[in-house]
């Protein structure tokens, strides 16, 4: 079999065409790099990116834990490349469902940019359905919702509450100025209020549901939770003196270590106290 011959043209036709496609591949290549890099570098310009955060309408949620929450989220960058402070791809969804999830309290949550580096928060927290009901916890149960009195987000008491049994609202117990005339004033200071409110959520988080609160003349706090009639009632203990965020903190750590989440879980009915009031101990007893 005898090779043909190919001419000098066809040859270097061949090499021209190559040459071509090699030279549309490098110029694609370095369009693609120039447009990239472009995009990124003015991702990151201080006129396009996001630099404020504004948060709105919050009464007992901390602004501040909020700003902290949304600027977490507007750190860094997509791919490598991209700044995610950039307010043309900024990751809304992400920041409206981490504080969706991060602050049960918001009950309606509306993000809207301004300009070009101002991102507003709006924020319409959840009524409070919280009571008075008196210094101290009926030894009987089927008085217990008997003489309360509704309360709002700032724990102003506002109106006589009609008899609720059960947990329909969430309780507060305690000595207050006046308790034989209680409307018309704060069970307590306004943001001694919001600091034990935010506490309560913060052990819903956890898994717990909290049903009323006994603020003895000591200092020591009882956060009674919700059990079944033949259990047990336990309670979560604090003071007034405690840091409530640090010793949240504790617990959450304890509850993510499975040898004590599973303890508590499976024990749950004849479970007396989870003990707060130390530092960075957590300490629990079971009857």
């Amino acid at each position: 079999m005898k090779d043909i011959p190919v001419s000098q043209r066809i040859i270097d036709i061949k090499k021209k065409r190559r040459i071509r496609r090699l030279r549309f591949v490098i110029i694609f290549v370095v369009l693609f790099l120039i447009i990239v890099g472009g995009l990124s570098f003015f991702s990151f310009h201080k006129k396009l990116t996001i630099n404020k955060v504004v948060v709105k309408g919050t009464s007992i949620i901390d602004p501040i834990d909020v700003t902290t929450r949304v600027e977490e989220q507007l750190k860094g960058k997509y791919y490598y490349l991209y700044s995610r402070a950039n307010s043309f791809i900024y990751p809304q969804k992400k920041i409206y469902n981490d504080l969706i999830e991060t602050f049960p309290r918001i009950e309606e949550l509306n993000i809207i940019r301004e300009g070009f580096n101002i991102l507003n928060i709006n924020i319409k927290e959840r009524l409070g359905s919280y009571l008075y009901c008196g210094s101290s916890i009926p030894e009987i149960e089927s008085e217990i919702g008997e003489n309360c009195y509704f309360i709002n987000n700032d724990g102003y008491i506002f109106d006589k509450a009609p008899y609720f049994s059960g947990s329909v609202y969430f309780k507060y117990y305690l000595n207050i100025k006046d308790s034989t005339l209680p409307l018309n004033q704060n069970i307590l200071e306004q943001d001694r209020f919001h600091e034990i409110v935010r506490f309560i959520d913060g052990i819903k988080l956890l898994g717990f549901e909290p049903v009323s609160l006994l603020i003895l003349d000591d200092g020591t706090h009882n956060l009674y939770l919700d059990h079944d009639s033949m259990a047990t009632a336990p309670m979560i203990l604090f003071r007034d003196d405690n840091d409530l965020e640090n010793i949240l903190n504790n617990l959450r750590t304890a509850m993510k270590k499975k040898e004590f989440s599973d303890e508590i879980n499976s024990k749950y009915s004849s479970l007396l106290y989870i003990d707060l009031r130390f530092k960075s101990k957590v300490l629990y007893k079971f009857q």
